[in-house]
C-alpha cells in the first residue's frame, strides 16, 4: 500500500465515522493547502458529518504532504461505514471548460478579417472639408488654445499611413491631420479625446480591432448602441479605426462600416468605461470639434446602462434592452411583452415559478431562468443563449429542439428528465452540463462532433470529471480506494 493510499484510507474512515446520512466530500489539494465541500447524494451542498473530527482533521493535514502536487479527492460514504474514494492528479477542477474549435465565435462575435496593406490613393483631401476643419480649429484655438498647434502632416504622410492599413480615412480626419500632427498639449479640441500621431494610429489599428474578443463562454450579449441603428450590433469591426484616446483608458474611433441609420466617418468610443463593444459619440470628427467649441466647459451625461437591475417589473423602464430581475415572487414572461427593445432577460432569486407560455412574442436573444419550477413552452426563435436552473422536479427540455438559433445552452443547475434529447438540437455549439448529465448523455451514444466548446458545471465527482474529459480526447485518469470503518 502506498503512502497516499494509507492517508486516503485514514481519510475515508474518519469521514464515514461522522456521517449522519449518505453523502460525499470533494477535496482539492494544492501546494498551499486544500479546500473541501460536502454534498448530499443528490449533489446539493450540505453540512454532513462531524466537522470537528480529530481523525479527519489529522488526515486532511497529512494529505498535502503526500499528494506531491495537485490532487482531487472524492470520498463517497454511508453511515454504515462503507466508503469509496476516487482520486486523480489530472481531472479538471470545476467549473471546467474545453474549447474544441478555437476559431468559433458566438453570433455577432465573429472576428473581422485581418487588415493588410493596400492601395488607397483616391486623391488629396477634399478642399472644402479641409477649409471647414481649418476654420473650426482656428475658432477653437482662438477661444481655448491661444498657443496654437504645430505644423500638420503632409498628404504623402497620410497616404503612407493609409496604405499600411489598406483603407482611406474620412475626409475630416485627414483634414485634421493636415492641420495638426498630434494634440500633444491635450488642448481639448476633441474633448474628451486627444488626437494620436499617425504612426500611433497605424500601430493601434494594424492588427487589433476595438471591441470584444470573446470566447464561447464569455458574455454573449451585444446591446444596441443609442441612437438605434447607427452602429452595427457586432462585437468587433474592421470599420472601427481608433485615432484618439482620453485620460481613462478609453479611445475614439471613426466608423467606416456603420449601421443602416449611421454615416461613414461617425465617431464611436471603446475602452474601460464602455459597457457595449462601442458607444456612439458624434456624427463625424467635424461634429466632435463643433461640440468641443460649444460645450468644452460643460459636463456631459453618461449614456444609460442598457441592462437594468430591479426587484419587480414595475420598476423597469420599457426601453430597457437588458433586465436582471431578482425576486421571490412568481414571474410571467407576459409581463415583458411591452418591452419591445428587450434582448436579454435574467431571472434570479427564490422564484417559485416562471411562466414561459407567452415568451414566443419576445425578441430576446439571452434568457437565464433560476426558479423552483419552470415549464418550457414555445420560446422565441431569436433565442441564442439559454440557461435554466433551480427547478425542484425533473423537467423535460425536448421543446428546445424547435429553436433554430440556440447555440449556447447551460443546464448544469437544472433537473432534466430527458437529457438525451439534446442530440436533436440543430444549432447547438456550446453546451454546459453537470457530471451526471454528461455521463447520461454520453451513454446514450451521442457524439459531441457538432460542439465548439463544452463545459462541466454544477455537481461532478472525480469519476464524472475524468470520463467527461476523456470523452473530449483529454488525458484524464482516476484511481479508486474502497474500505470499511
Amino acid at each position: 500500500m502506498t503512502q497516499i493510499d494509507e492517508v486516503l484510507h485514514q481519510l475515508g474512515k474518519a469521514f464515514v465515522a461522522g456521517l449522519r446520512e449518505p453523502g460525499y466530500r470533494l477535496t482539492t489539494v494544492h501546494r498551499h493547502g486544500s479546500q473541501s465541500q460536502t454534498y448530499t447524494m443528490a449533489g446539493e451542498p450540505a453540512l454532513l458529518g462531524r466537522w470537528n473530527n480529530l481523525d479527519l482533521n489529522n488526515a486532511m493535514a497529512a494529505l498535502p504532504g503526500v499528494a506531491g502536487g495537485g490532487l482531487v479527492v472524492e470520498m463517497i460514504g454511508d453511515p454504515s461505514g462503507r466508503y469509496t474514494i476516487h482520486w486523480s492528479r489530472d481531472v479538471p477542477s470545476l467549473p471546467a471548460r474545453i474549447v474544441l474549435d478555437e476559431d468559433y465565435r458566438l453570433p455577432r462575435h465573429e472576428l473581422p478579417p485581418a487588415r493588410g496593406p493596400g492601395t488607397t490613393d483616391t486623391g488629396v483631401t477634399d478642399p472644402a472639408v479641409l477649409a471647414e476643419v481649418e476654420r473650426l480649429v482656428g475658432e477653437f484655438a482662438a477661444r481655448h488654445h491661444a498657443q496654437g498647434y504645430a505644423t500638420g502632416c503632409s498628404e504623402e504622410e497620410i497616404l503612407a499611413a493609409e496604405q499600411h492599413l489598406g483603407l482611406r480615412l474620412p475626409e475630416d480626419l485627414r483634414a485634421l491631420y493636415r492641420l495638426i500632427r498630434d494634440d500633444s498639449g491635450e488642448s481639448g479640441l476633441l474633448d474628451p479625446f486627444v488626437l494620436a500621431r499617425l504612426d500611433v494610429l497605424v500601430e493601434w489599428n494594424r492588427k487589433n480591432h476595438p471591441g470584444y474578443q470573446d470566447g464561447p463562454f464569455d458574455d454573449a450579449m451585444i446591446f444596441e448602441c443609442m441612437p438605434a441603428g447607427h452602429v452595427r450590433r457586432v462585437s468587433s469591426s474592421n470599420g472601427w479605426v481608433t485615432f484618439a484616446r482620453d485620460y481613462g483608458m478609453n479611445f475614439a474611433a471613426v466608423d467606416l462600416d456603420p449601421g443602416p441609420q449611421g454615416r461613414i466617418g461617425q465617431v464611436v468610443t471603446h475602452g474601460r468605461d464602455v459597457w457595449a463593444p462601442v458607444e456612439y459619440v458624434a456624427a463625424s470628427v467635424t461634429d466632435l470639434i463643433r461640440r468641443a467649441i460649444a460645450t468644452l466647459d460643460n459636463e456631459r451625461p453618461s449614456p444609460p446602462d442598457p441592462e437594468i437591475r430591479a426587484d419587480k417589473t414595475a420598476d423597469l423602464p420599457v426601453t430597457a434592452q437588458g433586465v436582471v430581475l431578482r425576486t421571490e415572487a412568481p414571474v410571467s414572461l407576459a409581463e415583458f411583452e411591452r418591452f419591445t427593445n428587450l434582448r436579454s432577460l435574467v431571472i434570479r432569486g427564490k422564484v417559485p415559478r416562471v411562466d414561459l407560455t407567452r415568451a414566443a412574442v419576445l425578441q430576446i436573444e439571452r434568457l437565464h431562468v433560476e426558479a423552483a419550477r419552470w415549464e418550457l413552452a414555445a420560446l422565441p426563435p431569436s433565442l441564442i443563449d439559454l440557461t435554466l436552473s433551480g427547478n425542484d422536479e425533473p423537467t423535460p427540455v425536448a421543446e428546445l429542439a424547435t429553436l433554430p438559433n440556440l447555440v449556447r445552452l447551460d443546464l448544469s443547475g437544472a433537473a432534466v428528465s430527458d437529457i438525451d434529447v439534446i442530440a436533436a438540437f440543430p444549432a447547438l455549439r456550446v453546451l454546459t452540463l453537470d457530471g451526471p448529465q454528461w455521463i447520461q448523455l454520453l451513454a446514450s451514444g451521442w457524439k459531441p462532433a457538432q460542439l465548439a466548446a463544452a463545459g462541466l458545471g454544477g455537481s461532478a465527482g472525480v469519476s464524472d470529471a475524468a470520463r467527461w474529459s476523456q470523452a473530449f480526447g483529454r488525458d484524464s485518469s482516476f484511481y479508486t480506494v474502497t474500505g470499511d470503518l
